[in-house]
């Protein structure tokens, strides 16, 4: 919801955007288990100088940097929260309930279709495999751009919750002195 700032009121942007920076981390151990979980190996079986901690953390995953034991590329592996799949729905649920109260008390309260945008979407975020795929089919739709660089996906690394991609060195896109020293327009 914090990134609709043009459909939803600035109280709520300003409010929803902490959630852009101060999202949970997992423990090590946490993404330890999960990648485990996924493939029967350790990260440091699978990965060269997995970090521990995590360059970026999100409500749904976590991005480690970790390099490819062949080819010593430098690597980004997004790590779903350990245990999100199975307490979704019960959240989704309780949304749910709380936009439809809030729908039947308050008739000025008019983002009720939020909900239902909202529920069939997140099983799909919850699987990486869908978000790979797209990433592919982002990167043969603008393929030719030398404006945009599409991180290539390790297939052989990625599974419903890991995701495996090429790194690509970057910024936040609200980083505005990091913007003007790249000679970026702001507008």
């Amino acid at each position: 919801m914090a990134n609709l700032d043009y459909l939803i009121p600035y109280e709520y942007i300003d409010t929803l955007q902490e959630l852009f920076d101060n999202a949970p981390v997992s423990s090590y151990e946490s993404v330890r288990q999960v990648i485990m979980e996924e493939f029967g190996r350790a990260p440091e079986e699978l990965f060269d100088d997995f970090s521990v901690e995590p360059i970026a953390s999100a409500s749904l995953a976590q991005v480690h940097v970790a390099y490819d034991k062949v080819s010593g590329k430098k690597l980004a592996i997004k790590v779903q929260h350990r245990g999100l799949r199975e307490t979704s729905q019960g959240d989704l649920f309780a949304v749910y309930c709380a936009v439809r109260v809030a729908d039947f008390f308050f008739k000025d309260f008019t983002l009720g279709w939020l909900i239902d945008e909202i529920l069939p979407q997140l099983p799909k975020e919850l699987n990486f495999i869908n978000e790979g795929k797209n990433a592919e089919r982002a990167a043969q739709q603008l393929r030719g751009s030398t404006d945009i660089v599409i991180p290539k996906v390790i297939w052989e690394k990625t599974t419903h919750r890991v995701l495996c991609m090429e790194f690509e060195e970057g910024f936040k896109c609200t980083d505005i002195q990091a913007l003007d020293q790249a000679g970026l327009k702001k507008r």
